[in-house]
């Protein structure tokens, strides 16, 4: 028998096992709440890096899959979903504007001294997004961890919100 046919006959019995002892499995539970509470907490402490690698690979093995329920999850609680992320930008506010000024900050910082001889295509860019519904990129971003472009019209793009907000600032071309 091999390994993987060894695990399957185990869950199967596993799934009998607890169909037919459903009442003694909940008592069981209930009267060892803190026990098995503390065993679970002990077990993700000590396998903290097996834990995240399995998550990772799940997430990008069902990618798609995962997108689709979150976007489901999102229509059919639209309302909940909105009023929820205004209510934590409400309680965070002073966090967004001290990000809007560093990044304002930034893109001053990122603007060279000869920025005037191009500013029109850049308010043009700026325009055309507003126009079509799209958002303006950074191609290479003006925060990262890794690299830091330029607020010029030779490194902006026009990008849907979606792609975008997935970009962030973790991507850009000829990226290490």
């Amino acid at each position: 028998m091999t390994e993987e046919e060894r695990k399957e006959r185990k869950r199967e019995w596993g799934k009998k096992y607890r169909e037919k002892n459903k009442e003694k499995l909940k008592k069981y539970l209930e009267k060892n709440k803190e026990k098995i509470k503390a065993r679970g907490e002990k077990y993700r402490e000590k396998n903290k890096e097996e834990i995240k690698a399995r998550g990772e690979k799940y997430r990008e093995k069902n990618k798609e899959k995962l997108k689709a329920k979150e976007k489901k999850y999102y229509e059919e609680n639209k309302k909940y979903v909105l009023t929820r992320s205004r209510k934590y930008y409400e309680e965070h506010k002073k966090a967004y504007y001290a990000n809007n000024a560093k990044r304002k900050a930034q893109k001053i910082k990122a603007t060279p001294k000869w920025f005037e001889q191009e500013r029109d295509k850049v308010v043009l860019i700026y325009a055309k997004a507003r126009e079509f519904g799209f958002h303006v990129d950074h191609i290479v971003p003006l925060r990262s961890k890794k690299v830091c472009g330029l607020h010029t019209w030779a490194n902006l793009q026009l990008l849907d919100k979606t792609l975008n907000a997935h970009k962030n600032n973790h991507y850009w071309p000829d990226m290490p």
